[in-house]
Formats: structure tokens, sequence, C-alpha cells
């Protein structure tokens, strides 16, 4: 178990913890109605920084992203006397998109943006640390997997202390895809509610600073944690739950049920989200434990939300609380869940937090604010099967094409995904073709690092909405501006069911690679692990470095 040590919410209600946990408390919310957001055409209900506040984040020469994490983490360690220029401590970063409101159609056109990996060299340099930060983009539950990340490599003796940051900012280029889905609610989201409409976006961060339990009585912990992915489908949850059902199952065992104030829930209030995430909620036994969730309050903060959300709660149980899901009425999905729609009392000090996300991925966690009893991470012998090693060499992007067409041809998605996608998904091909013996999907994980992921569909998406006159944003482009979609495509395919992550390093850095792979495999000790480098630049530079590990017995 890791301890938490302090924490901050950054978001329009205010710049600290105790601002943002006194207007949930209150009721309020961030949500505001807007006609034509950020210049995108419509009518939209969005959790936005009012001017003042923006001014009071905003560093010159800095994205409003960088700016913003910059903000939280300083506040959070304010509080600490963690010692973040000592290479024993790491900054991690969970986002969906990062700074991509920067982003240009070219790069001669780009304003601030930098790569995610390279935005956060930015942010740790100018915060002191000197370790190689690292950024995670799972969607939406970056923040989950940051956490989880963090627990993983101070357990395994890489560092003594993490501070993990999640962020996402509300920008035009977010907006108009999500438009294209349909998914966006024109009023304030009503999570699980009968009258529900889809979800509102929102912008904010949120900070824990971690470190190594040191087994005093009280403080609050991360106990457990599990990702999976659900093989389902990119960008649509499988209805039954089975997912989310899985990762709550192996943080909550029957025994630890009854430890547990609330659960609480992702909560986007779309339609199949709500529905699939009841299913998963009472399939796991927890149909009779309190639910709540938070985005009423914010809007779907993305990266940020699995932090923001983790914070307000431990705020609330160290009242002896569970806040009431804002806006309910009555029940509108299938699954028998309670939810929470008024201020309830509870001695209980643990809960678990569920998230899901495009690219099939999904997460609980579970934190306790009383030691609980956990298995050690035990290190586990993993020998290379098969590797993989993919570049343009004179055939540019027509190589992945011929590849496919040669060796794979298995009617997939190909021909639909971004150039990353494809790249990733040929070098995984070849891996899983011929597998070894004992190869099983379902216990298969995918740990990928990138620098650049997948600009080239940002681009793509980025030039159906920003000329004058022309708006035409294609949830079949959106959809692969995504960067753990790839994970999505692969897992899908190949029936993998395992942890899928996507990790965005400033470069190729093996030492950070090597750690965080063996954090991985002790936590999760899979069958098999595909893992290593996937980047593309452009057409005709790109790059896939892949091998295929089996547990020794």
């Amino acid at each position: 178990m890791i301890r938490i040590v302090s924490t901050n919410i950054t978001s329009p209600l205010g710049l600290t913890t105790a601002d943002n946990y006194a207007a949930v408390r209150q009721g309020r919310s961030a949500l505001r109605e807007l006609d034509g957001c950020l210049g995108v055409p419509g009518h939209f209900c969005v959790g936005i920084f009012p001017d003042d506040l923006r001014t009071q984040i905003q560093i010159e020469g800095y994205s409003w992203y960088e700016s913003l994490v910059i903000c939280s983490v300083k506040e959070a360690l304010s509080h600490t006397d963690i010692p973040v220029s000592s290479p024993r401590t790491v900054l991690i970063l969970g986002t969906a998109t990062a700074g991509i409101g920067e982003l240009g159609e070219t790069p001669e056109k780009d304003g601030l943006y930098l790569a995610p990996g390279l935005a956060a060299k930015k942010i740790a340099t100018t915060l002191g640390f000197v370790s190689t930060p690292i950024t995670v983009s799972n969607a939406c539950i970056s923040g989950a997997t940051a956490q989880m990340m963090a627990q993983r490599l101070i357990e395994s003796g890489t560092y003594d202390a993490a501070v993990v940051c999640g962020s996402d900012v509300l920008s035009s280029f977010v907006l108009a895809g999500f438009d294209s889905f349909k998914a966006l609610s024109p009023v304030e989201c009503r999570p699980f509610d009968m009258e529900r409409l889809g979800l509102n976006i929102g912008e904010g961060a949120a900070t824990l600073v971690l470190k190594k339990d040191d087994g005093q009585a009280d403080g609050w912990r991360i106990v457990d944690g599990c990702l999976n992915n659900d093989a389902y489908h990119v960008s649509a949850p499988i209805p039954s739950g089975d997912g989310v059902a899985r990762a709550i199952r192996k943080v909550v065992p029957p025994e630890r049920k009854d430890l547990l104030a609330c659960v609480v829930a992702h909560g986007t209030a779309t339609l199949f989200n709500d529905q699939m995430e009841s299913k998963a909620i009472e399939s796991a036994g927890l149909g009779t434990i309190p639910t709540t969730a938070y985005k009423a309050h914010f809007g779907h903060t993305f990266g940020a939300s699995g932090i923001l959300e983790t914070i307000l709660t431990l705020c609330s149980l160290d009242e002896g609380m569970v806040l009431p899901l804002r806006g309910f009425e009555e029940l509108g999905v299938s699954g028998k869940i309670r939810i929470c729609s008024c201020l309830q009392e509870t001695d209980k000090n643990a809960f678990v937090k569920t998230q899901s996300a495009f690219g099939g991925c999904n997460g609980a966690i579970l934190y306790a604010r009383d030691p609980l009893p956990v298995a050690a991470p035990v290190s586990a012998q993993y020998e290379t099967v098969k590797s993989v090693e993919i570049g343009p060499e004179n055939k540019g992007a027509a190589l992945l094409t011929e590849i496919f067409k040669e060796s794979l041809a298995d009617g997939s998605r190909f021909f639909k995904m971004d150039l990353f996608s494809r790249l990733a998904y040929v070098a995984t091909g070849l891996l899983v073709k011929d597998a070894p013996e004992g190869y099983a999907p379902e216990e298969t994980g995918l740990l990928i690092f990138t620098l650049n992921g997948s600009v080239l569909a940002d681009r793509k998406h980025l030039s159906t909405f920003v000329k004058p006159g022309e708006y035409y944003p294609s949830p079949a482009i959106f959809i692969n501006t995504l960067p753990n979609v790839v994970l999505g495509e692969m897992a899908v395919t190949h029936r993998i069911k395992g942890e899928t992550t996507l990790v965005m390093l400033p470069g190729r850095d093996e030492e950070t690679m090597e750690s965080i792979l063996a954090a991985t495999l002790a936590a999760t000790r899979p069958s098999v692990l595909i893992t290593g480098w996937v980047d593309c630049e452009n057409e005709n530079t790109f790059q896939a470095s892949l091998k295929l590990l089996k547990f020794k017995d």
C-alpha cells in the first residue's frame, strides 16, 4: 500500500481542495450553458474556468494545460516536504489530450503545442523534478492508471515518492469531437437518471502526493487497483459491464464488501455508459452499497476525473458523509444499484472508485483510511518469445498495408485506422500469429510506449472544423485522436482482456521503460505481455519495436 500525503483540486470552483470540497458540499456546480463555446457552433453545457481564475493560473510561455498542471502540483507540494529534486521522486501525469488545443493543421501552425511527454518534461523541469516524467494516456481512466503506476513504482522500490496529477482542458478540438458523437447534453448532466441526455465536458487538474506506507494507523491509502480491457469495441462499452465488474471483484473480494462506505462511479450520464456501469456494480455484488458520482458538479474532466473525484470522497468520508449525486431523481438504468440521492452519514473508512474509457479500458481502485492486509508484489520471471521491428524502409506508410495484406488480412478495421494504430496493429498481429504454446488472450496484457502518439490523426480531425464555413467533424476520425485507441484496436481483434496501458515519454528512455515494465509484471503477472516502443511522427518517420514476453513457470 502507499499513503496519500497531500492533495489538490484546481477547478472552476476553486484553486484548493478545501475550496472545491466546500463548493460541492454546498451543492454548487461549475457547469454553464454557452452558445458557440470556443467557436464550436451549437449550444453546450460545459465546466469552464471563469476569466478571473484563468488569469490567475495562466503562465506566460506555457500552454493552458501546462499552466493548470503546474498550479495544481505546486499547491499540493506546498503542504509536504517531499524532495522533488531527488531522483527518487517522480512526476506522473494522467491525461487524455494534454495541450491539444495548441495543435495546428501542420507543425508550422502549432501554437505552444508539445507532445504530451515533452510537455511533461517542460512541466517537470519548471517544478524542479530531475527524474524522467511519465505520462499515462488511457483516455478517461488516465488518472486512475497514473495512480496505479505510482503505486507499483513505489512498491517496487524504484521511487520513494510520486506526485500524480491528472488534467485535461476544454478545447474546440475536444468539444467538436464529442459533438460529432452526439454524446453531449445541452443542460446539466444527470448520471444514472431516467432523464439523462449525455455528458458535459469540463476542465481541471487534481493532484495526489504519494509515498510508501509507513504503517501509521491513520491516513488514507491506495490499497489495491485493477485495470483490464473488455475487448468489445473501441468506443462503446460492453453492455454486460464485464470489464468493470472484473476490476471491482479483483479489488473488492467478498470479505472486503462490508468495509465500503460507497462506490464512486464514473457516471458520465451517457445512455450506454451508465447502463453498463450499473450492471457492473450489481454483478460485482455491490448493488446495495451507496453509489455516488460527481460529474454534475464539474462535467467530465477526463484525465483529472479519477483523481478529482477520489479526493472529494476522501474529504467527505473524513466528515463521516457520503455526498449525494446532484440532480438525480429517478433511476434510469436496469442494474439494481443504490444511488445516494441525499447526504448520508457513514462510519466506514473505505470506498471503491470505478472508471471506464474509450479503447475498452476499465479500472477500479480501493482506498482505505486504515491499513488493510494486501499481498506484496512478487517478482516474476519472463522470457522474450518473439520480437518484431518495423520501420518505414523506402516505402513509407505503404509498407504497413503491404505487410497487412501479405501476412494478416484478418478482416479487421485496418483500413479505418490512423497510421499510428496501423503500425501498432501490424506489429502486434505478427507477434500473436502462430502464437507460442500457452498463449491465452484473456490473460494477455499490452504496455505500449510512445512519444508522438496519435498526432497525425489529431491534425486530420483539426482540419474538419477550423476552416471558416466548413464544419464537418467525424466520429470516425475523432476516435483515432485518443492515443490509447490503438490499445482498443489490438484488444478487440485479438481478444486481449488483460491490462492495457499507453505511456507517453519525452523520448525512448530504455531505463524508464524497463522500470515501468518490471513494476507492471510484478503487480499483474500476466501469462503474456506485449510491450515496446511504437511511434509515428509522419508517414515516412515511424518505428515499432515490440516483443512478446511469456511467464516462466
